[in-house]
C-alpha cells in the first residue's frame, strides 16, 4: 500500500503526485527499516533515542494542550509566547535547535528566525521563519500573514555580541510589518548573496516547506499539524519526518534525503519519457493506417501506393506533437496558457476531459466508428491556433455571435467563459496537415491513441500507471521529440514479416528488419517475431513507422544529455559574458543573438536561454539593489 499522506498538501507538484503516492515509500524503505530497528533497541522512556516519527507523535498531547490554551488566550504577547511553547518541542523532535534571532535581509530589513542551520562558512542552509499565531479557530496560511512588533521583542541580531545589553542592539526600525511573509522571503531571504536552500514557515497549525529552486513556481509542501498529530497515523508521521527532519534537509555529511527524492523523481520522469517514446511510435502507426483506411474506404480517393509516405509521416508526427503539447500545457497551468481554472474549458474542450474516456468500453458500432473524439480534438486544435475569442488577421475579435470588436485586449466579463491567446505556429497550422485534414479518425482509434499517451505500458511496468505530464521538463520532452526524428514511415508493398536476431527480444524502438513471406522459411523460430503465437505480419498496404537499418546512425539524431548541454553552454557563455556586470552589464545580455546551427529539439538553445536569463537576473539585481 502507498503511504498515507493525509494532512500533507503537495501544492503545485513540489514532487509529482505519482512519486509521492507510489514511489516515495519504496525510496524510504531502508530508512524505515533503520527506524524499526532503532525502535526495537531503544528504551521507550528515553525520548532522545526514540525513532524520529515516534518522537514527533509523542508530542501530540502537549501540542493540543497548547492549542487549546492559545484559543482562549488574549493579548498578542501572550499568544506569541504560547505559540513558541507549542512549536519548540515539535521543531526539536524534527532535529532543529530553537534559538530565536533576527536575520538581516537583502533589502536591509530584519526578519525574526526561530532556528537556522548553517554551512561551515556560516552562510544559511535552512531557516525556520515564524508567522504570528492565527486569530480564532480559522486556519490561516502562514505565507499570507504579516509580522508583528511582538515577534522582534527580546531578539538580538544574528551576529550581535551576546554580552551587549539588549537595549543597545534591539531592532525598532527596518521591520517589514506591512508585507506578507511570502514576499519578505522572496525579496529578502531568498535574494541574499548566499541564500538558504530551504525555509520552513511555521505557525500554530501549519509547517510549510519551501525550496528556493522550486519557489519561483510556488511549489511547496504544506503540513497540517492538527490532522497529522490528531490522527497519529504511523505512515503519515514517517512521511512528515522524512520530508521535514534536519537529517533529511541538512545532513552533516552527504546528500540530503530531499535531493535524493528529487533525483529519483527525475529518474521517474525519465522513465515516463521512455514510455512516451513507445506510445508515440505506436500512435503514429495507428493514425497513419487510419488515414489510409479513411481515404480508401470513405473518400474513395487514393490507395496507399498513390500516397507520399514521407508526407504522411510528417503529418502524423505533427498531429501527435500537437497532442503532446496539449497534454503538457494542460498539466502545467502555472505557465499561464491553458485556462484550466475555467470549468467551461476543462469540461467542454480540454484534452484532460478526453483522458477520462481512455478506459471506457466502446460496446456499440456507433460508439466505435463514430467521430466524437475526433471532432473534440479538432475543435481544441482550432482554439489553440485561432485563439478564443477568435482573432482574425485584421485584429478583429469574433465572439461567435456575429459581432466583432477591434481589440483582443478589450476588457469584458469573463463569467462563464475563458480566453486563449492564438498560437500561430507551424505546429497547429491546418495548412501544414492537408492530408490529415481530409480524414476523420474513428473513436476506437483515437481512444487507443489517448490511452497510449495517458497510461504506461503494462508490458514494461509492474502496473499500469497514469502518465504525469507535470513531471516532465523541457529536456524530457526534447528527448521524446528527437528520438522519433530518425524514424521513417513506409508502406508495405507486400505482406511483411518482422524478424530479429536470435536470442534477442523485440523492441519497437530498435532497428527493425522485415522479410516477405517467401523468405520466412529461411529463418529459425527464435529469429521470427511472434504475436499471439503466430508470426507478426504487416499486411500489404499498411503503414509502418520504424527505425530501419542504419537510419539512426546516418541521421545523427542523438539526444544530448542535460549534464553535457549544461557544461558546454556554461563555459561557452563564460567566454562571452564573463562573470558579472563588470564584464557585461545586464541589459547587454538582452541584445545578444543566439544561434544553434544544428538544432534538433533545442537542447542547447533551451540551456542557453536558461543560463542567460539567470545571468541577467543576478546582474540586474546587483546593479539596481532590488
Amino acid at each position: 500500500m502507498a503511504l498515507d499522506l493525509t494532512g500533507i498538501q503537495n501544492e503545485n507538484e513540489f514532487y509529482t503526485s505519482y512519486y509521492l503516492r507510489e514511489v516515495l515509500e519504496k525510496d524510504l524503505k531502508d530508512e524505515f527499516a533503520d527506524w524499526a530497528e532503532q525502535s526495537t533497541a531503544s528504551d521507550a522512556e528515553e525520548e532522545d533515542s526514540r525513532p524520529p516519527h515516534e518522537a514527533l507523535g509523542g508530542r501530540s498531547g502537549d501540542y493540543f494542550q497548547k492549542s487549546n490554551e492559545l484559543l482562549d488566550a488574549t493579548g498578542a504577547g501572550r499568544r506569541l509566547q504560547l505559540q513558541r511553547e507549542l512549536l519548540t518541542p515539535l521543531l526539536r523532535a524534527l532535529g532543529y535547535d530553537v534559538q530565536p534571532m533576527l536575520k538581516k535581509l537583502r533589502d536591509g530589513r530584519w526578519l525574526p528566525v526561530l532556528s537556522q542551520v548553517t554551512r561551515p562558512d556560516g552562510t544559511p542552509k535552512l531557516c525556520v521563519v515564524e508567522a504570528p499565531p492565527a486569530e480564532g479557530e480559522e486556519t490561516t496560511d502562514p505565507l499570507e500573514q504579516k509580522l508583528t512588533a511582538q515577534q522582534y521583542e527580546g531578539l538580538r541580531p544574528e551576529h550581535a555580541d551576546p554580552n551587549t545589553a539588549l537595549s543597545d542592539v534591539e531592532v525598532t526600525e527596518d521591520r517589514p510589518l506591512d508585507t506578507e511573509l511570502a514576499e519578505v522571503i522572496t525579496k529578502g531571504l531568498f535574494a541574499l548573496d548566499e541564500p538558504p536552500r530551504y525555509v520552513l514557515v511555521v505557525n500554530d497549525s501549519q509547517i510549510v516547506l519551501l525550496d528556493r529552486t522550486k519557489w519561483s513556481e510556488k511549489r511547496l509542501l504544506r503540513f497540517e499539524l492538527d490532522e497529522i498529530l490528531g490522527r497519529k497515523d504511523t505512515d503519515t508521521l514517517k512521511a512528515t519526518v522524512s520530508l521535514l527532519h534536519r537529517e533529511s534537509t541538512c545532513p552533516e555529511d552527504g546528500f540530503s534525503l530531499l535531493d535524493t527524492f528529487d533525483e529519483n523523481a527525475h529518474k521517474h520522469a525519465f522513465a515516463v519519457s521512455e514510455d512516451l517514446k513507445y506510445a508515440l511510435r505506436e500512435s503514429i502507426e495507428l493514425i497513419g493506417n487510419e488515414a489510409i483506411w479513411y481515404l480508401q474506404e470513405v473518400r474513395k480517393e487514393k490507395t496507399y501506393d498513390e500516397l507520399d509516405a514521407e508526407q504522411l509521416t510528417t503529418e502524423c508526427l505533427r498531429y501527435m506533437y500537437r497532442l503532446l503539447f496539449l497534454f503538457y500545457i494542460e498539466a502545467r497551468p502555472e505557465l499561464g496558457y491553458a485556462p484550466m481554472d475555467s470549468d467551461e474549458y476543462l469540461n467542454g474542450y480540454s484534452l484532460e476531459r478526453l483522458r477520462d474516456l481512455e478506459l471506457v468500453n466502446l460496446t456499440t458500432e456507433e460508439a466505435k466508428n463514430g467521430y466524437y473524439i475526433h471532432h473534440s480534438v479538432e475543435k481544441l486544435f482550432s482554439l489553440v491556433f485561432n485563439g478564443y475569442p477568435e482573432v482574425e488577421a485584421n485584429g478583429q475579435v469574433h465572439r461567435g455571435n456575429g459581432q466583432a470588436t477591434a481589440d483582443f485586449g478589450e476588457e469584458e466579463s469573463q463569467h462563464h467563459t475563458f480566453r486563449i491567446e492564438p498560437l500561430r505556429s507551424h505546429l497547429f497550422d491546418p495548412e501544414r496537415t492537408p492530408l490529415l485534414d481530409k480524414v476523420q479518425f474513428r473513436n476506437e482509434t483515437l481512444q487507443k491513441v489517448i490511452r497510449l499517451m495517458s497510461l504506461s505500458d503494462p508490458d514494461r511496468r509492474s502496473s499500469r500507471e497514469r502518465v504525469s505530464y507535470a513531471a516532465l521538463g523541457i529536456n524530457q520532452l526534447g528527448a521524446v521529440y528527437e528520438a522519433l526524428l530518425s524514424y521513417s514511415g513506409f508502406f508495405a508493398e507486400e505482406d511483411l514479416y518482422e524478424v530479429k536476431e536470435a536470442g534477442e527480444s523485440r523492441d519497437p524502438l530498435d532497428v527493425a528488419y522485415f522479410v516477405g513471406e517467401g523468405e520466412l522459411d529461411d529463418y529459425a523460430d527464435d529469429e521470427i517475431v511472434f504475436e499471439d503465437g503466430t508470426p507478426l505480419v504487416h499486411e500489404k498496404g499498411s503503414f509502418i513507422y520504424r527505425l530501419a537499418g542504419r537510419e539512426r546512425e546516418e541521421s545523427a539524431s542523438y539526444y544530448t544529455p542535460e549534464v553535457l548541454t549544461e557544461c558546454l553552454v556554461k563555459y561557452s557563455l563564460k567566454e562571452l559574458i564573463g562573470e558579472d556586470s563588470d564584464d557585461m552589464p545586464a541589459d547587454d545580455i538582452l541584445d545578444l543573438t543566439v544561434c544553434e546551427p544544428a538544432m534538433g529539439s533545442g537542447a542547447f538553445l533551451n540551456e542557453a536561454v536558461d543560463q542567460l536569463a539567470e545571468a541577467y537576473l543576478q546582474r540586474k539585481q546587483e546593479e539596481t539593489g532590488e
